[in-house]
């Protein structure tokens, strides 16, 4: 995650970009797994710049965010999830920030250039929490990486670029956050998997196919112990895994979502005969999922889960290592 700041420089490569003078979607439990990872990675390789990450998070306050009251924990681990809090719990939160944790990359014709509003370009006086609205995952991470790298950014702006990134390189590493796709039956896309249904093992009841990327496989292949699944997914950090995830960018992370979107995700459920082809979702207000309309739900099989799991758990280790 924190590898996002120093792109092929290595762990000590971020020290550099939080010093001024030298010059982080997933559900709560991904987010908040992704961020101890990377704890756990600076605790090793860079214990000073874990001193500075945090000693910046301990100014945080509910009021970080212009016009906002949202409050989470000073840890990392907590910090990871604030983005979601603010798009969730504030109306001009939502507003500004809620096109900026997915990029839409379209399942049948990758276009980057579309899903990202055509790379809106910040002013000399903006300032990245607040613009572009009309933007994408992979703008932001690089919008705010440059504001943590300028020593003319402000103490609060830095503040604020951290804690979106802590965010963001975690929901670009989650498949479906990199990819929609058109039913060609009926014509209507689906939201990066919101508007598909899935029914596993007994399951009786829809699930959406991105609620289950977000939340179910993370409980299914880590359980619920956040700390032990940071302790756990360490084994896949290896010293090569580790060389070679440090590498990138972040169109170049959110590619490899994509790929992995249609190999794992979709794969395996879209090409499968659906079970039911009328089912309305509910948004959580209780009336239908406007987005939606009918949608088709499929009943995917353990292997299914199988492969998905080993795909959540790498995912989770490559952004807590980026």
């Amino acid at each position: 995650m924190l590898r996002a700041f120093a792109r092929a420089g290595g762990t000590l490569g971020v020290l550099a970009l939080l010093w001024p003078s030298m010059s982080f979607a997933w559900g709560d439990e991904g987010h908040r797994i992704v961020a101890l990872v990377a704890a756990k990675i600076l605790s090793t390789d860079s214990p000073e710049t874990l001193q500075k990450l945090n000693s910046i998070l301990a100014t945080d306050s509910p009021a970080a965010w212009p016009g906002a009251n949202v409050s989470v924990g000073h840890d990392i681990a907590s910090e990871a999830t604030w983005a979601d809090l603010l798009r969730e719990n504030n109306g001009k939160g939502k507003e500004v920030t809620e096109l900026w944790h997915f990029v839409d990359i379209d399942y049948d014709k990758p276009d980057l250039d579309k899903p990202c509003f055509g790379h809106p370009t910040l002013s000399d006086t903006d300032v990245a929490s607040q613009k572009p609205v009309q933007d994408c995952v992979i703008d932001k991470i690089d919008q705010f990486e440059n504001e943590l790298k300028n020593p003319q950014t402000s103490a609060a702006e830095k503040l604020l670029a951290l804690k979106f990134v802590l965010h963001f390189v975690g929901d670009i590493h989650q498949p479906l956050h990199a990819a929609t796709r058109t039913d060609p039956d009926v014509q209507h896309e689906d939201f990066g998997g919101n508007c598909v249904g899935i029914l596993h093992g007994a399951a009786r009841d829809p699930e959406r196919l991105h609620s289950y990327w977000d939340t179910t496989l993370v409980m299914a292949a880590l359980g619920k112990d956040e700390n032990q699944a940071a302790v756990s997914l360490m084994s896949l950090v290896t010293p090569d895994s580790n060389q070679q995830w440090s590498k990138g960018t972040p169109e170049e992370w959110a590619q490899e979502s994509y790929r992995l979107a249609k190999s794992s995700a979709y794969a395996g459920v879209i090409d499968t005969a659906p079970v039911q082809t009328d089912f309305v979702f509910k948004e959580f207000g209780g009336g239908p999922d406007k987005r939606c309309g009918p949608s088709k739900v499929y009943r995917i099989d353990p292997s299914y889960n199988q492969q998905a799991i080993k795909v959540v758990k790498e995912q989770l280790a490559k952004a807590g290592v980026r």
